[in-house]
Formats: C-alpha cells, sequence, structure tokens
C-alpha cells in the first residue's frame, strides 16, 4: 500500500528546505557592531532607474553606502556593505536598497527570502577595531575577490553623541521581494514591497571625514551606476546594537 509525504502548507518552515529551516528565528538582534556611513548626492535619473514606482525622490537624491562589522547576531558574526536611495513611500523617508553583500549565507537567506533585500556574497574587508599608522578606517567590497568595486576611508574626528534605549534611533528601509514564475514567461510569483525598520538602543557616534570610490570593475555588480556627485560626507557608529523590526503588512507592487 502506498504511503503519502507528510508535508503540508501547515507545518513548513518559511525559507527553504522547508524541512531543516536554516534560520530558526522569527526577530534578529544585532550586539557588537561597528559601521562607518558615506553619503552622497547622485543623479535623479540614475537613482529612478533602480526605484519601484510606488517610491518617489527629490532632484539629486542622497544615497548612503554603508559598511558593517556585526560582533555577533542571531546569524552569528559578519559583515555587511549596504547602499541605499534615501526616498519616501506613502509620505514616510524610508531608505531602499538596490544593493547589498553579506559574508553570511543564513544573514543572505534572511534578508532576501524574508526582507527583499537583493543580499549576494560578497568579499568585504572592514575592522574598526584594526589599527594602522595612519590613523584612518579603510574599507573595501569585492566581488569576487580580488576585484575590487567600492573602497572608504573614514579619518575619525570626534565622539559627538551616544544611543541608548531611553532615546533609540529607528532607520526605516523597504525591500522589493520577488519571487519569479517556475513556469518560463510566467507572470512573478511574489511581487511586493517590504517594509522594516532597525531600531538602534546602544552605541557611539563619531564625525569624520570620508572618501568614497567605485572602480567600475564589474558590469554585473554595477554600484557605479549610483555615481557620486559633489561632496562626500561620513560618520561612524561604534559599538552599537540595534534590533530588526519585522513588518505588519507588505505592499504588491502595481503593474
Amino acid at each position: 500500500m502506498p504511503t503519502i509525504g507528510k508535508l503540508t502548507r501547515s507545518n513548513l518552515a518559511h525559507t527553504m528546505p522547508v524541512h531543516a529551516d536554516p534560520l530558526s528565528f522569527s526577530s534578529a538582534s544585532f550586539r557588537g557592531v561597528n559601521q562607518v556611513t558615506f553619503s552622497y548626492r547622485t543623479p535623479t535619473d540614475a537613482a529612478a532607474a533602480l526605484l519601484p514606482a510606488e517610491l518617489e525622490i527629490e532632484e539629486n537624491p542622497k544615497v548612503s553606502v554603508v559598511f558593517l562589522s556585526y560582533g555577533f547576531s542571531s546569524v552569528g558574526p559578519f559583515r555587511e556593505y549596504i547602499h541605499l536611495i534615501h526616498a519616501r513611500f506613502r509620505g514616510e523617508e524610508v531608505g531602499f536598497v538596490p544593493h547589498i553583500f553579506i559574508s553570511n549565507e543564513r544573514g543572505m537567506l534572511a534578508g532576501r527570502e524574508r526582507e527583499g533585500y537583493p543580499k549576494l556574497l560578497g568579499e568585504i574587508d572592514f575592522d574598526m577595531n584594526g589599527s594602522n599608522v595612519y590613523g584612518l578606517v579603510t574599507a573595501q567590497l569585492s566581488r569576487p575577490a580580488g576585484i575590487t568595486l567600492a573602497q572608504g576611508i573614514f579619518r575619525p574626528s570626534e565622539l559627538v553623541g551616544e544611543i541608548s534605549k531611553d532615546e533609540p534611533h529607528v532607520i526605516k528601509a523597504i525591500g522589493l521581494r520577488v519571487i519569479g514564475s517556475a513556469v518560463p514567461g510566467g507572470p512573478l510569483t511574489v511581487c511586493e514591497l517590504v517594509p522594516s525598520a532597525l531600531e538602534f538602543f546602544a552605541g557611539e557616534i563619531w564625525s569624520g571625514d570620508g572618501s568614497l570610490m567605485f572602480t567600475g570593475a564589474s558590469a554585473f555588480s554595477a554600484l557605479h551606476e549610483l555615481p557620486i556627485v559633489g561632496a562626500v560626507e561620513a560618520t561612524a557608529l561604534y559599538n552599537a546594537a540595534f534590533r530588526l523590526r519585522r513588518p505588519t503588512e507588505t505592499y504588491p507592487l502595481s503593474e
């Protein structure tokens, strides 16, 4: 007598493999986070070409590049590169992420499959605790190894503030979650905007000067399609901690 399978929708994990969830957590926390943020302006048309139609930007919008090192988290320690466009969604300030690279497989799966961030694995060289004779913090993204896509230099100046539980700092972002059809030429199975927020509740804020460059070395990871116009500003967070606020609803993308 044949036996039928025991997997049904009610007992599947939310990521594959569905019988052995590689994430095994519903929320995410991060500790010992160091980050440098480089901000600049980019041409309006360049940003609009990478932006969903439901979002809007100002002329020559602000763009930020963030290098991060996580001491520990719900997916373990890792490093990350985030490239975001500052935009508005339904009247609210958000960051839309067209490029993001990570050094951790579980973090990549969580970001891609749940939050809609287009995470890819990459080589990220960034350590704010590493000393050098120049007194500078360097950061570099490569994909594949040996092919540099972006590099930044931060020259720290002074401690200008601290984040605490009493005065948390919230950064809102939005991802575009897409799952294609298994049938060639078929419509997208999933196409929705996914809001989320990072709630920082600890960390030191440092001022400084920044230098940022995109090499244009790869058409497959074309960070240089958001070119730098004008000056680059930079700030740093040291020994920060935050939690990820997952969404309570998502928004289907219109045709």
